[in-house]
């Protein structure tokens, strides 16, 4: 078994096709917003739809924050198209078809027993906020994930102040 993640730490790169039909990147998504994602092993039951509908209930919060969501889970690409579909969910579910959610804590399934979902905030530089397994639900963790995000400073902050004004009078005129 890998070593647990923890905060602080560098996340784990990965590059997965979309039910969009594009390959993201975590270091692309990072570069313009903070992204919050949360793996989860496979679409059966309801709880993975409980926590998949709580994202899509925060979504106007979680924009506002600037923050990107994604959904990863090593089902099939097909299911995955028709669970957002079904749940009318405004983010991407990705599938992980090589294994990169073993690297942020999320364990194989064995038997018949779904692996607990693990959420991971993921700032600007690519650095871990906040990893956590998921016990009970997603909507309890979302006051700690909001919190999360909401304090990270906004994207232009580190723009030199020249190139902020520059851009803000193109915009202007």
């Amino acid at each position: 078994m890998a070593r647990a993640l923890s905060v602080g730490e560098q996340a784990p790169n990965f590059d997965l096709t979309s039910t969009e039909d594009v390959l993201l990147m975590l270091c692309d998504e990072v570069v313009r917003t903070a992204v919050v994602v949360y793996f989860f092993a496979g679409i059966d039951g309801d709880r993975v739809r409980d926590d998949l509908l709580a994202f899509a209930r925060h979504w106007d919060e979680l924009a506002t924050a600037d923050t990107r969501v994604l959904g990863v889970s090593p089902a099939g690409i097909t299911q995955l198209k028709e669970i957002q579909r079904e749940l009318h969910l405004p983010f991407p579910l990705l599938n992980d078809d090589r294994g990169f959610s073993a690297a942020y804590g999320l364990e194989t399934a064995e038997d018949d027993v779904q692996p607990q979902p693990v959420v991971a905030v993921v700032n600007r530089r690519q650095e871990i906020l906040l990893i956590e397994r998921v016990d009970s639900s997603v909507e309890a963790l979302m006051e700690e994930v909001l919190k999360r995000v909401k304090s990270l400073p906004s994207p232009a902050a580190s723009l030199p102040r020249k190139v902020v004004n520059r851009l803000v009078d193109r915009w202007v005129n």
